[in-house]
């Protein structure tokens, strides 16, 4: 899919979201109770509302439908602003933003977007995406769902699973096979269902580990009559707009994330600076301080990472490849600084009253939705081993502030393609087979992409914490070494598996 064929947004005056965050930021202070949402498993509708009054759910839907016409990278400031004050809230409304509407404002039809939009944009409908089924998770391939044409309509046949706001939602986007539309006899569409339509039902709430507050129910579609004009965009090619649609999905969640780590870091540096021990304060500590330093650092890298990835919105090659390394880096860190930080509060952390808990409920889903971490690591290294994007050094392109930070990112990023070369030279077409190798390949992408980003955040001053961006990068070299390590033998493993008996 080129670029051209993603239409273009509208560009807002450049204090809308800054005005908008503060408005955000002050009703979520006055009147979001996290706790009290975990407790009772749903956000309460008045704040729905209140943050539809504020204009909430229309951030990236164009100005002539009724939204603010912002750009991904205000998207995201937005939904870190979110997920600081709660993370159930911020996934409603990062998937409505993302997934949700961002099907209708790329490849919609004139007409579906005057009919849809305004709504959407006001609040007065929320969108859910569903995709995943019982045999089609992480494999899109698999889908049962169809959309196949009878007369002069569709008749839409599925079930999905785990469809997020969908007990709140209006209207929906689905992915369904749709043989011979489009020409294309194994093609696939995305198609839009409102919840009013005869033969479309939700089932109850799912009982979760976390995110308690947001809705997730099964979807049951069963010979639901629709007019071919509700299929969103080309049909038959719902796989393409899928992958732009995740590439938005991914960062919004990234910086879900961002905002998480935050809280959870906040709290951290509150406590330690209290608590004392030893006859001084935690913060006090050699090995506490270490452990802050790191959580601050890894925090800084991510929300460059997700800047970088979000000011990618007009690329769309560039969007896919950056949001998997922007995912699995932002949840993978963010797990870290939450349990780093419950970890700091001692017993306390494992209190309710604390809030470390809840944290720690919300943030573990982020490894496994939007793509599980293991599977988009493996597609990062196998974009790597396949089709290796061109990267300029960055030690001749930065100023003085960044040029040492780059000049350790040239010389990761240049280990990680030489260790490329070796391995293809080394298995060849097989390498493609090779899919722990290809894992391991894909997590070093990841961390190399946040340290360039990083480079970029110090050298635009974007940030001054440049004591936290060096650390990353000895932190980053390190863990890029490890992950360019050979993998445990396939005997060693095997006969580890031997070992294991049902039961145990």
């Amino acid at each position: 899919m080129s670029a051209a064929a993603v239409q273009p947004v509208e560009v807002a005056e450049p204090d809308v979201m800054g005005a908008l965050l503060t408005g955000v930021e002050r009703y979520l202070r006055s009147e979001v109770d996290a706790a009290q949402i975990d407790r009772e498993g749903a956000v309460p509708a008045r704040v729905l509302a209140g943050l539809g009054e504020l204009g909430v759910f229309g951030v990236t839907i164009p100005q002539r439908y009724g939204g603010a016409g912002l750009r991904l990278t205000d998207a995201c400031r937005l939904a870190a602003a979110l997920a600081r004050a709660d993370r159930s809230i911020a996934t409603t409304v990062g998937l409505h933003l993302g997934l949700g509407t961002r099907p209708l404002v790329a490849f919609g039809a004139e007409g579906l977007k005057q009919r849809y939009l305004p709504r959407l944009a006001s609040g007065e409908a929320i969108a859910a995406f569903a995709t995943t089924e019982a045999n089609a998770g992480s494999d899109l391939s698999r889908l049962a769902t169809t959309a196949l044409a009878e007369g002069a309509q569709l008749v839409v046949n599925g079930e999905k699973l785990f469809v997020t706001n969908g007990r709140l939602a209006k209207v929906f986007t689905i992915t369904a096979a749709t043989p011979g539309l489009g020409g294309a006899q194994r093609g696939s569409s995305l198609v839009l269902l409102e919840s009013g339509d005869p033969g479309l039902s939700v089932g109850r709430e799912e009982r979760k580990l976390g995110l308690k507050g947001s809705s997730t129910a099964p979807l049951t579609i069963d010979g639901v009559r629709i007019e071919p004009e509700r299929i969103i965009g080309e049909p038959g090619r719902g796989a393409d707009q899928l992958h732009h649609v995740l590439a938005w999905g991914r960062t919004l969640m990234s910086a879900g994330c961002c905002g998480t780590a935050r809280a959870a870091l906040v709290k951290a540096i509150e406590h330690t600076a209290s608590r004392r021990q030893f006859g001084r304060t935690l913060d006090a500590q050699p090995v506490v301080r270490e452990h802050l330093a790191l959580m601050g650092a890894r925090l800084a890298a991510m929300e460059a990472l997700v800047h970088d990835t979000a000011s990618l919105e007009d690329d769309v090659p560039g969007l896919l490849q950056r949001s998997l390394a922007a995912k699995v880096f932002g949840s993978d860190g963010a797990s870290y600084v939450v349990d780093t930080a419950l970890q700091l509060f001692g017993g306390l952390g494992f209190i309710e009253e604390s809030g470390m808990p809840l944290l720690l409920r919300d943030v573990r889903i982020t490894r496994i939705f939007e793509g599980a971490n293991d599977v988009l690591l493996t597609q990062l290294g196998t974009h790597l081993a396949t089709a290796p994007p061109p990267r300029r050094a960055l030690a001749p392109l930065v100023g003085p502030d960044a040029f040492a930070l780059a000049c350790s990112a040239d010389v990761v990023a240049a280990a990680l393609d030489a260790h490329r070369e070796e391995l293809s030279a080394r298995h060849k077409i097989g390498l493609l087979r090779q899919t722990r190798l290809l894992n391991r390949l894909g997590r070093a992408v990841a961390w190399s992409e946040a340290l360039d980003a990083t480079v970029r955040a110090v050298d635009a001053r974007r940030t001054t914490s440049r004591g936290a961006a060096a650390l990353f990068s000895e932190v980053a070299a390190r863990d890029v070494a490890n992950a360019l390590a050979a993998p445990f033998g396939e005997e060693v493993v095997s006969s580890a598996l031997a070992d294991l008996e049902p039961g145990a």
